[in-house]
């Protein structure tokens, strides 16, 4: 009787350590992750940049100069983001997609920023530091989000159910 309680003891070890196995995700998913958000930090941290710089430029340049500069760095964006949807258009990536159309909102809120300079000359500033907030917010959200997507992805690919219904 004591035999079988140790044979099932040590059934229900191996169980719950496979089970830990299972839901630690490998090295290999981890460093997938980890490039994703990386990538997406580096873009935030491209787009921050960028934000500031216009920032003080709007401090530091005169009006006429400023609103060149402005239409300049629109049409560049712009013409980006149409090389990145044909990019995109091309090797039919979903993530290639989601930067092009994140492309696209910065270069409307430049876009914007050219009437935005004259509706709001004193209070400036606040337009870029609320798009400095939101491109902060959305990408931490973003890569909250992937992490998690990717956590259950994983799992989901490992679980073996459909295969046990299967047979």
């Amino acid at each position: 009787m004591r035999r079988k309680e140790n044979e099932i003891k040590t059934n229900i070890a191996k169980l719950e350590e496979e089970i830990e196995k299972k839901k630690k995700l490998p090295e290999v998913e981890k460093k997938k992750i980890f490039r994703k958000c990386i990538s997406n930090m580096i873009i935030l941290i491209v787009i921050l940049i960028y934000l500031i710089s216009l920032q003080i430029g709007e401090q530091n340049i005169e009006t006429e100069s400023y609103i060149t500069i402005i239409k300049v760095f629109s049409i560049i964006l712009i013409i980006g983001t149409i090389v990145m949807f044909e990019i995109s258009y091309k090797t039919n990536k979903n993530q290639i997609i989601l930067h092009s159309i994140e492309m696209l909102i910065l270069s409307f809120f430049t876009l914007f920023l050219i009437s935005g300079y004259s509706l709001y000359y004193g209070n400036f500033y606040k337009i870029t530091i609320t798009a400095m907030i939101t491109s902060g917010i959305y990408y931490i959200l973003k890569c909250i989000l992937i992490i998690r997507n990717s956590k259950r992805k994983y799992h989901k690919s490992q679980n073996d159910i459909k295969t046990i219904v299967a047979k």
